[in-house]
């Protein structure tokens, strides 16, 4: 279920991905001559909004008049093409201009106009069969996962678009830690600010209104909306032209897992925007950050802010403890443990939108098996149909014979006002079809029209329950909205009624049920809170908040009640409509069928477990813990090298500036390619270049700053990367290409040691190396000791990353001892051809350790491959203290520096 976002472009992994099939010619219908433009548009529309086409004229506003938001605009041209192929693809960037009837027209005649008329030939891929092998519903055995909390060390690299920031903005919290981190930020040359409101032009948004304290409830509530308004002002600049929008609250450092705060949980939304928001923005770096404050000064939290921002790479939802540890979510998967008896027919359940859709299923189940005595809270009041709609079955059926009726009446209806009416009469023959089916099966039911938000109205429906059927002993919380629309283009109007029903119905039902001997408490959650959706940033960010309070209420009820908060995939019902479901299938994501969710909502329940509060269920396992763009071709990913993070640097200087060692390039490419496939093996290394070496003239002073850039192909079972490091100006330093492929793959690369030969002894001591041979200082003095030397070969004992000390927990090389490798060869160049050798090129690398850096002196065996007048060629092989070989650098060519003329000789 688990992978990174380089916020860059990943996606599924490519090894998975089929190659691509070669284009064929094909011959494109020709435009016909006379093309109705305006019937294809008005059927269209009916078709997919279920107005009567009558009723449908070019003056109407999409949004306005029809209720036609920018997604639904999408998919209506898509249905057009798929009806006139020969118009080109939709242009989503022209969706912004189009906002009536009359402006579609326009834009398919105008599309029209500019394609060939006559026949054509064009190179399209040829459409592959489809194989059911993403069938739209689940099988029976839905996947269950529960989130953990796992380590996770910082991967060095900076945010993507700090680096080029020019207006960088910090909101005020309110307890000086805004102040602190611009001190800082500043001091890394980002133009960094305080801020109140968030101004359109800033391209870094910090938004720290989840350290805010935190008094009430209202102020916990307070703080999600406030973070998506200052997401909407963002939106536009972000989705033009990047940027960094980070998220910063204080739930525990966990995310709200161990419930630590009952009162902050309810600020919990803000990572479920922060993963919306990097879906609709693929060009802008987001992060969403649980700092724990603990008892940490507003300096120590702007230290681990600044750190977070500069060495925490892409990880897209992480944790930052007091204690130092830094953690992110994962989930894993989880079976049912041994149920209990939670619910019988003794009990009194109180289900919020239980009434329709995919709560309505599973409580229907749960009347089956147990028969408890239910209420159902709906928004919907209960009305008695006209009589001429009782024969109308489809939602077109019914808006046609609504319109008849308004014209006989000679009475004007919109097309909005007729889609209202229809949707109501159809939800009350499912609230009346829910009733009766709860009944049939033994349930004592009732419906209760009440707004779930309103505390007031929820308190008195919950007192008339208990006189009816005495205390309550569970809440079902399953009501909830949709309003689809971009951060962008969503508005408070928008956004308020769908995080509302969610938060403020949840906060109404558990304070009206304060004294009630509750056993059982679940919530609809949505997969949508873990992964982000498109268009749902409300939703998302409600449904986080539902996950979070969840693990709050388990902790305080100390086993006592049953506490679930269910992340659901998409129901093969519910609120998902028939374009939602075709969208699904072509992400490859099964829906969960109504029977498989319903029985799975009844054994949860059931099930007592303190880890498995907040769970997610569906088929899942190929979607990613961050968003991704299906491309997953390129990456781009900052490095900021600056002392405090790279301290032994300043023990590898060439004239008075430290300078980057190749060794570390090498060990940055790999963490680049680990990132960008985590669940991939690295196989090979080859070709890392130095194009143009690096002196760090800022080391001390801000830092330097670099980009790795990386595209990638598919080649066979591997997955082949094309890395670039870059300094200012776009230069390119380095350049590497990395191999990467399945687990449990053999390798097609064998490693073997060289053979033994006889050495003769060093021709120098050890304490002449770093004084008179070699330039390195103390943190890079790796040889401790010089086996032996011939013209051909060369030993010598090393010492690793672990032994040398260097700072980190995430090497993926032994950068230490490749370092002491390349030194070796530089000494043995020297010794052969009496000039200074400097690292020019790593033919392959290939590494054998499962565990990197390597424990223990580290034995480095040098052969000879060539000697000219002007570089030496040669294979490096590390070995460790069980003489097991761990790495090899083959081919690695060392040119001289100016000096003496050297001889010229070849060895094999």
């Amino acid at each position: 279920v688990d992978t990174l976002d380089l916020h860059v472009s990943a996606g599924v992994p490519a090894v998975q991905q089929a190659a691509a099939p070669p284009a064929v010619r094909v011959n494109i219908d020709p435009v016909p001559m006379e093309m109705d433009y305006k019937e294809l548009l008005i059927s269209v529309v009916a078709e997919k909004t279920g107005y009567p086409a009558d009723i449908l004229n070019l003056e109407m506003g999409l949004e306005s008049d029809l209720g036609i938001d920018s997604i639904k605009r999408v998919e209506i041209l898509s249905a057009i093409k798929d009806q006139a192929p020969w118009l080109p693809e939709v242009d989503t960037g022209e969706m912004a201009n189009i906002r009536t009837m009359g402006d579609v027209l326009d834009y398919m005649e105008r599309a029209s106009r500019q394609s060939d008329a006559g026949d054509r030939l064009e190179e399209r891929a040829p459409t592959p069969a489809n194989t059911g092998s993403s069938a739209a519903t689940a099988p029976a055995d839905v996947g269950r996962y529960t989130i953990r909390e796992v380590p996770a060390p910082q991967t060095g690299f900076s945010m993507a678009g700090l680096i080029r920031s020019e207006c960088a903005v910090v909101t005020n919290d309110g307890t000086g830690v805004a102040q602190a981190l611009v001190k800082r930020l500043t001091a890394l040359k980002i133009p960094a600010q305080v801020a109140d409101h968030v101004p359109e032009r800033a391209d870094v948004i910090i938004f720290l209104g989840g350290l805010r304290r935190c008094p009430n409830l209202d102020s916990a509530i307070a703080v999600n909306r406030e973070a998506f308004l200052a997401a909407k002002i963002a939106a536009q600049r972000m989705i033009a032209s990047g940027g960094v929008f980070v998220s910063v609250q204080d739930t525990g450092g966990d995310f709200g897992l161990s419930g630590s705060d009952e009162t902050r949980a309810w600020s919990a939304g803000l990572s479920g925007l922060i993963k919306t928001a990097a879906i609709e923005w693929p060009r802008a770096s987001l992060k969403a950050i649980d700092l724990e404050r603990g008892d940490r000064s507003a300096d120590q939290i702007a230290d681990a802010l600044s750190r977070e921002l500069i060495c925490g790479g892409p990880d897209i939802e992480v944790g930052l403890h007091a204690d130092d540890r830094r953690t992110r979510l994962q989930s894993l998967p989880a079976a049912l443990t041994p149920l209990a008896m939670t619910v019988d027919h003794r009990s009194t359940l109180v289900a919020s939108g239980g009434a329709r859709g995919i709560t309505a299923a599973a409580l229907i189940e749960l009347a089956r098996r147990f028969q408890p005595r239910v209420a159902l809270l709906g928004r919907t009041p209960i009305i008695e149909e006209p009589a001429f709609c009782r024969s109308c079955l489809t939602p077109g059926d019914l808006n046609q014979a609504l319109l008849t009726a308004a014209q006989a009446d000679e009475r004007a209806v919109s097309p909005m006002e007729l889609n209202r009416q229809t949707r109501q009469i159809l939800a009350n023959r499912e609230i009346r079809s829910t009733l009766r089916a709860m009944r049939e099966v033994g349930s004592d039911t009732r419906y209760i029209a009440v707004d779930v938000k309103e505390a007031s109205e929820v308190a008195a429906s919950l007192d008339s329950i208990r006189r009816q059927w005495g205390p309550i002993t569970g809440i079902v919380h399953g009501a909830g909205i949709l309003n689809d629309k971009l951060i962008a283009e969503k508005t408070t109007e928008l956004f308020d009624p769908v995080f509302d029903t969610k938060v403020q119905g949840l906060r109404a039902l558990l304070a009206a049920s304060t004294d009630d001997p509750l056993k059982v408490i679940c919530l609809f959650s949505s997969v949508a809170a873990r992964f982000g959706n498109m268009g749902q940033c409300d939703y998302a960010m409600a449904n986080e908040v539902l996950n979070k309070v969840a693990n709050a209420e388990a902790r305080r009820r100390k086993g006592s009640c049953v506490v679930k908060s269910l992340n659901w995939a998409p129901w093969d019902g519910g609120m998902v409509s028939s374009e939602h479901k075709s969208r699904f299938h072509e992400m490859g994501i099964p829906l969960i069928s109504l029977d498989a969710g319903a029985r799975c909502f009844v054994d949860e329940i059931q099930e007592v477990n303190s880890e498995h509060v907040e769970v997610v269920l569906g088929q899942v396992s190929h979607q990613t813990e961050l968003p991704t763009n299906e491309s997953n071709r390129k990456m781009t990913l900052a490095l900021w090298v600056r002392q405090n993070e790279y301290p032994y640097f300043d023990s590898h200087r060439i004239k008075d500036l430290p300078v980057v060692p190749m060794a570390m390039v090498l060990e940055w490419f790999l963490r680049a390619a680990h990132l960008w496939h985590p669940n991939l093996r690295f196989r090979a290394c080859k070709n890392l270049q130095v194009l143009q070496g690096i002196r760090l003239q800022g080391f001390h002073n801000g830092g330097d700053k670099f980009m790795v850039l990386g595209r990638q192909d598919v080649n066979g079972d591997s997955v082949v990367m094309t890395l670039e490091l870059l300094g200012s100006h776009r230069t390119i330093h380095y350049s590497a290409v990395i191999e990467m492929a399945e687990p449990g793959q053999p390798s097609k690369k064998a490693i073997s040691g060289p053979s033994r030969e006889e050495l003769a002894p060093w021709p120098l001591r050890l304490a002449e190396i770093y004084n008179d041979w070699l330039f390195h200082g103390p943190d890079f003095q790796m040889i401790r000791s010089l086996e032996g030397i011939s013209e051909n070969a060369a030993s010598v004992i090393l010492a690793g990353t672990r032994e040398m000390g260097w700072p980190g927990d995430i090497w993926k090389t032994d950068a230490a001892a490749l370092d002491g490798g390349l030194q070796t060869a530089v000494l043995w160049s020297k010794h052969i051809l009496g000039r200074q050798f400097l690292p020019t090129k790593i033919g392959t690398y290939i590494s054998r350790s499962s565990r990197e850096p390597v424990e223990g002196p580290i034995r480095c065996e040098l052969r000879g491959l060539a000697i000219r007048n002007e570089r030496t060629i040669s294979d490096i092989f590390l070995f460790d203290v069980k003489r097991d070989l761990v790495a090899k650098m083959g081919k690695v060519e060392m040119h001289g520096l100016p000096g003496s003329d050297p001889g010229m000789a070849e060895v094999g």
